[in-house]
């Protein structure tokens, strides 16, 4: 299973010129999904700051007002990867499943101080769903480490939680009827988290974190969930200039 657990967590930078960051993070997620051992993934962490234009994997916007303002709006794109590989399940059933596919997902935000809030929509045709959310965080320096602890709050339409937790009759057949069909409602999630940031040199930064999500306890009514609750690790390293 692909998570959707590639954020890239990068300190706020102090200057307003262009910034680039490269580097490489890994992370450790669990499985909602039946049979389904926790993912290691090890991937380039590439980022690009400018007064409005940023690239953050899998994050790619534009700002409308400089990035130091106190609050901005900004739209763009972003990859969802949150899905199911059927491959990655030691169930025979959910083996015959479809995949659920990463989608691409056009956003707008809005920002006032630590605070921001972000509609999302399926453009890829993927599910054609939405999601919204809220989020904060806010960063405490202690010592030489930077900490941010954060929390964050995501709806998800029916549509998006229905390519994500539901069976198709098709996919039921395809299994003799072993795991039944089911139409998911719309969800939501809390993700609680915390990272820390330590400036190995004037360039290189060290990074660690950790997140814990946990979803509305209706997705324990889909035949393909076995938990409603993720754990998530994450290390990187990056070098900025």
């Amino acid at each position: 299973m692909k998570k959707a657990c590639l954020v890239v967590l990068l300190a706020t930078p102090l200057i307003a010129q262009a910034e680039t960051t490269l580097g490489l993070i890994a992370t450790k997620s669990q499985s909602l999904y039946k049979d389904t051992d926790a993912q290691s993934t090890v991937l380039p962490n590439i980022s690009y700051e400018a007064e409005h234009f940023y690239l953050r994997f899998p994050e790619i916007g534009y700002r409308f007002l400089p990035k130091q303002s106190v609050q901005n709006i900004s739209v763009g794109l972003s990859y969802e990867s949150a899905g199911l590989d059927p491959d990655d399940s030691n169930d025979t059933n959910i083996q015959l499943l479809d995949d659920r596919d990463a989608s691409i997902m056009a956003f707008a935000s809005y920002r006032l101080g630590p605070i921001t809030t972000k509609i999302a929509q399926d453009v890829s045709g993927t599910h054609d769903g939405y999601y919204a959310q809220i989020s904060t965080g806010y960063p405490i320096q202690m010592a030489a480490w930077r900490v941010i602890p954060s929390i964050a709050y995501r709806y998800m339409d029916n549509k998006m939680s229905n390519h994500l937790f539901g069976v198709s009759q098709t996919e039921s057949n395809r299994t003799g009827g072993a795991i039944n069909t089911y139409n998911s409602d719309a969800v939501s999630f809390i993700r609680y988290g915390v990272r820390g940031i330590y400036p190995v040199s004037q360039h290189i930064n060290l990074m660690v974190g950790l997140s814990h999500t946990h979803y509305a306890d209706k997705i324990l009514k889909s035949p393909i969930v076995e938990d409603n609750t993720v754990s998530s690790l994450f290390a990187a390293v990056t070098l900025r200039f």
